[in-house]
């Protein structure tokens, strides 16, 4: 039986959060209204737990990071919303289960343990790109184990097995799993846009997307690498690592939204997985 019940791709921009973003959050609403949707329809499957790969957690050049605190918690204080906080227990059986795996693959995880962020200057709170997304699933009832993942600058082959390493964890446990990619795509879509304007910005986003709705791992690996730097993106690797973790499996993946009027494109992605008894994953009717 397949345990992953769905996953999702979702943007993370801290004005989504209504004490953040307050009047502005309908400049986004198609945005909003489809991480309600993608939130709502993983919570109706019931996941015990969920998997958040981040790229705004701490970053290492040659590792992704993986949270082992008991209790994983973060707030909006950065962005002037303090009384705005989350916290989750840490799922430490399938942390343990991504370990194994990910070394039997030759990936590189660092384990974000409290003596370790004190040697890097490392916060052990939850950073935004996780936060955004878990606002919007604990807001549709979500109250179950948390395991925290930070993008490092691996290649992107890399990222990918990582997520196979997450799927075959996620078959090792008896409980039901979503997996949540969290990514933004260009910042480079408009003349005001927060790193600048590019041209190429737009078709990056559309490459992306059309591979997205393919499930093309191929296509993706093939881009532009010039277009990817000129795109600014900060998605691309966790959805790599979202491909990985689909990998292989009945998947229907549907885009619910994508929108930059900010500068930046925030897509939003449902991906329902079919279980291993006839039913389906996340949205599968």
């Amino acid at each position: 039986m397949n345990n992953l019940v769905g996953c999702a791709l979702m943007p993370h921009p801290p004005i989504m959060i209504p004490e953040v973003g307050k009047d502005e959050l309908a400049t986004i609403s198609a945005t909003v209204t489809a991480m309600d949707q993608a939130a709502h329809a993983l919570k109706e499957y019931n996941p015990q737990t969920v998997v958040i790969m981040s790229p705004h957690g701490p970053v290492f050049k040659d590792a992704v990071s993986i949270s082992i605190h008991p209790r994983l918690k973060g707030n909006f204080s950065a962005f002037g919303a303090p009384d705005v906080s989350l916290g989750f227990e840490a799922d430490s059986l399938i942390v343990r289960h991504i370990l194994k795996k990910a070394e039997r693959l030759g990936i590189n995880l660092v384990e974000l343990t409290e003596d370790v962020a004190k040697n890097y200057r490392l916060s052990l709170q939850l950073d935004h790109g996780a936060m955004v997304p878990l606002y919007y699933l604990h807001k549709a009832g979500f109250k179950g184990q948390l395991v925290h993942l930070s993008v490092g600058m691996l290649a992107y082959e890399e990222m990918y097995t990582l997520g196979k390493a997450v799927q075959t964890a996620v078959h090792m446990v008896d409980k039901k799993v979503a997996v949540i990619a969290s990514g933004d795509l260009s910042h480079r879509l408009t003349p005001d846009a927060p790193a600048g304007y590019s041209p190429r910005g737009q078709e990056f986003d559309r490459q992306v997307l059309d591979a997205l709705g393919k499930l093309d791992v191929k296509q993706l690996l093939a881009m532009d690498h010039s277009l990817i730097e000129e795109a600014g993106e900060c998605g691309l690797r966790p959805i790599f690592f979202l491909m990985g973790v689909l990998g292989g499996l009945e998947v229907t993946p549907k885009i619910l939204s994508y929108e930059g009027p900010f500068g930046v494109g925030y897509a939003v992605g449902l991906f329902s997985v079919k279980t291993g008894k006839g039913g389906a994953g996340a949205n599968g009717r």
